[in-house]
């Protein structure tokens, strides 16, 4: 391949950008304690399976989902009942994402994180 095509194809403008990502901490709601679990979404750049995890919210998802330069994942996080079987829930749920983001059970090590018995 000559150096002019690669110049030429590297400096084609990409859809990726993930300067305008905005982290997203959850706060769990009295609404979401009464239901028992809230959504949590990630999203990470598709080729790089050890790329940043940003975990997002449900209004930015959308604009994730069907861009092929990343993966994004939901899950259904756990937050009240028995401390072992929160455990169990949301290990349970981990594994299921991994699916898409597999090294998402990193990023959340604390299997009781917004626990309330």
């Amino acid at each position: 391949m000559s150096i002019d095509r690669y110049n030429q194809i590297s400096n084609l403008p990409t859809e990726y950008n993930d300067n305008g990502m905005d982290s997203f901490i959850p706060n769990p709601k009295p609404i979401d304690y009464e239901r028992g679990y809230i959504e949590r979404y990630f999203v990470q750049k598709s080729n790089d399976i050890s790329a940043h995890i940003f975990e997002i919210s449900s209004d930015s998802i959308n604009g994730f989902t069907t861009n092929p330069f990343y993966s994004t994942t939901k899950l259904d996080w756990r937050l009240i009942g028995d401390p072992i079987d929160v455990k169990k829930s949301n290990s349970a749920s981990i594994r299921i994402a991994s699916k898409n983001i597999p090294k998402i059970g990193m990023y959340l090590p604390n299997l009781l994180q917004f626990h309330k018995k």
